[in-house]
């Protein structure tokens, strides 16, 4: 079995097909074996279509690992297929359905025959089949994209419950990690800043571990430790232009690059006349859809498959603010919450709809309240950030690698 570890290897991993016996026939199979720096935690995805294995390798290649597979290594797997969508369908109308936002589409799902689930998205005429004795989930979709997507998101789900089980926890958070492996964990609700801070300490050379979600987990040796969990991110075109990206979006998106399929025609012909003015529709910004591998491969960022916690930042966005620390704030008042862990209100794209992890998605109880305690013992900042990408840095690459006392740093 041959390793890869860089977005470029990956491919190396779809060049040859491996040729598995299903019912009466032979037919072509591509494997890959997804795998996390968390311990023995991982996936096998398998497909016919070449593209679909290819899309998903590029997608975590900046967080896991990849492989090419003989054959199906132990542990959950994942078939997508490009057909049986029509049948999956039926069986769910037939059957005593339940519909909730996954991710935020409507889904409709139900308990199928010997002990499955069943799901279909209708609109975007995908479903899965979940077999949990097996820990098998079948993945029927009809448009290439749509399938691999599907595919990877519940090759990721399947993820989270094997680490949940293993005692970590999914955070809703921010982090990006510096050479060594300390990691920088921005926390805070929606639209604070988080994203807006790991990609700012990743553009000045950190790794990007997450954008919105992170899992993590108390060490053996004391602190606690972090896993990503691979993603795109909707980035606003003002921070887009503020962190100096959207030239560089612009020059691939003229040279004939495709933008994401799920991206407003709005926001790519803004970004092709170099607007970097936030657009709104009906009070909702439009954001640019970036996918993982343009995080490396177009924007030069990397990714990082683990760290350790050495600092927390708790950040507000403030026009015009000079960035400091934010004198209005303590500690105390923006620490670890339950309100910080993706769950309840604050999951609201990925519920267990499988039964993965009995309801568990952000980890156990006790595994919230050991890795809250122990980050209560980190080190802590509210800042304050402007739009300036520059200042930004500048004062946060003078606060996270050897914090300070507070009067040698700015206070916004």
């Amino acid at each position: 079995m041959e390793e890869n570890s860089s977005t470029s290897a990956c491919g190396r991993a779809c060049d040859e097909p491996r040729n598995h016996t299903q019912g009466r026939g032979t037919r072509i199979v591509y494997v890959l074996k997804l795998q996390t720096a968390a311990g023995a935690v991982g996936v096998t995805v398998r497909s016919p279509h070449r593209g679909v294995i290819d899309w998903i390798a590029r997608y975590v290649g900046p967080w896991w690992q990849t492989s090419r597979a003989d054959d199906l290594m132990g542990g959950p797997v994942v078939t997508a297929m490009a057909s049986g969508f029509d049948e999956l369908a039926a069986e769910v109308e037939a059957a005593r359905w339940q519909e909730v936002g996954y991710p935020r589409a409507a889904t409709r799902y139900a308990a199928g025959r010997e002990g499955t689930v069943i799901a279909v998205t209708p609109a975007d005429r995908v479903g899965y089949r979940y077999t949990a004795p097996t820990d098998r989930m079948d993945v029927h979709g009809e448009r290439p994209h749509v399938l691999a997507r599907s595919a990877v998101r519940v090759a990721r789900e399947l993820v989270r419950a094997q680490l949940v089980a293993d005692g970590w926890v999914l955070l809703h958070a921010s982090a990006a990690v510096w050479p060594g492996g300390g990691a920088v964990l921005a926390l805070g609700g929606r639209g604070a800043g988080k994203s807006t801070l790991a990609f700012t300490l990743a553009a000045a050379g950190a790794g990007l571990l997450g954008n919105d979600r992170v899992f993590a987990r108390p060490a053996r040796e004391g602190g606690v430790e972090l896993a990503p969990w691979p993603s795109g991110a909707a980035i606003g075109l003002g921070l887009l232009g503020a962190l100096g990206w959207t030239e560089v979006a612009r020059e691939h998106l003229a040279g004939g690059a495709a933008a994401h399929p799920s991206q407003d025609a709005r926001v790519t012909a803004a970004i092709l006349a170099g607007h970097t003015t936030a657009l709104f529709d009906e009070g909702r910004e439009v954001k640019a859809h970036i996918r993982p591998e343009e995080f490396t491969g177009w924007f030069g960022l990397s990714g990082a498959a683990c760290g350790r916690v050495t600092v927390m930042v708790f950040p507000a966005i403030r026009p015009g603010a000079r960035p400091g620390l934010d004198g209005t704030r303590d500690v105390a008042a923006v620490g670890v919450s339950e309100a910080d862990f993706m769950m309840g209100a604050t999951e609201d794209s990925y519920p267990d709809i499988f039964g993965l992890t009995g309801g568990r998605g952000a980890g156990s109880a006790q595994a919230r309240a050991e890795v809250a305690a122990r980050l209560a013992a980190v080190p802590g900042y509210p800042v304050v950030l402007g739009h300036a990408p520059g200042a930004n840095a500048a004062f946060l690459t003078r606060l996270v690698p050897a914090p300070g006392p507070a009067a040698v740093v700015e206070r916004g």
